[in-house]
């Protein structure tokens, strides 16, 4: 792996103050993705300054020096004169380097895998009351008010009904419906505690979900869809 630093060009008049050379070896220019580079014998790789590329040819061979004065550390040459070393160009790049893997890593934990069935986004969504878990698959819905879930997943968490209940449908229909409350609702890198449900009794058809992801959840994050992923990007509301 290269040891990636800068070499700003310089060529040094005389030196002020006294030298000391660190390290001497052979040298070769070389050329990848990343650009082109000075590769040593002894002192791994360093990445050329694009201000100095003119005075390199890739596959140039020859010896050089490391020392260090004053001024900072210096590669010295039998072609090219003494460069100092951009160090500061090396702190600067590790710097950026490590503030994009903190906003990758950031952006992955993020978002959250979903499933796209005809309109319907299926999220996995993970519910725990009492000591108990389960995973179920819910439809994303902003037109629901809570989390609603089918009766089966009352069951598998032995959820206790809090009060009785009406919801509406989406074609102005009222249905009963069991309010629960639940542990904790997560999705993703998300949770949610001591949220409120409905339970109704599905009827018609098998589905692939379990119930619908409604506002009580949703309404304390910003979220975006991308449908050529398959995720849910999120962002907490302030």
């Amino acid at each position: 792996m290269k040891k990636v630093l800068f070499l700003m060009v310089s060529i040094l008049l005389g030196f002020v103050f006294p030298a000391v050379i660190l390290a001497n070896g052979n040298y070769v220019i070389g050329k990848d993705e990343g650009g082109v580079y000075m590769k040593t014998d002894r002192n791994g790789s360093w990445y050329i300054d694009p201000q100095s590329l003119g005075l390199f040819k890739v596959g140039e061979k020859g010896k050089y020096s490391v020392g260090t004065d004053k001024r900072g550390t210096f590669v010295k040459t039998d072609n090219h004169g003494s460069f100092y070393i951009d160090t500061e160009a090396k702190r600067n790049l590790d710097r950026e380097s490590e503030k994009r893997s903190e906003r990758d890593k950031q952006t992955e934990e993020m978002e959250t895998s979903v499933i796209l069935e005809g309109n319907h986004v299926l999220v996995p969504t993970v519910l725990g009351c009492g000591g108990k878990e389960t995973e179920v698959l819910l439809v994303l819905d902003t037109g629901s008010s809570v989390v609603v879930l089918h009766h089966e997943i009352k069951d598998q968490l032995n959820l206790r009904q809090i009060q009785k209940g009406k919801l509406m449908t989406a074609g102005g229909q009222a249905i009963d419906a069991n309010i629960v409350k639940l542990d904790y609702v997560k999705v993703g890198p998300l949770t949610k505690k001591n949220l409120y449900a409905s339970v109704i009794e599905h009827g018609g058809p098998p589905v692939k979900y379990d119930g619908l992801l409604g506002m009580n959840f949703l309404q304390d994050y910003e979220y975006r869809i991308d449908y050529k992923r398959k995720v849910i990007e999120w962002k907490k509301s302030r």
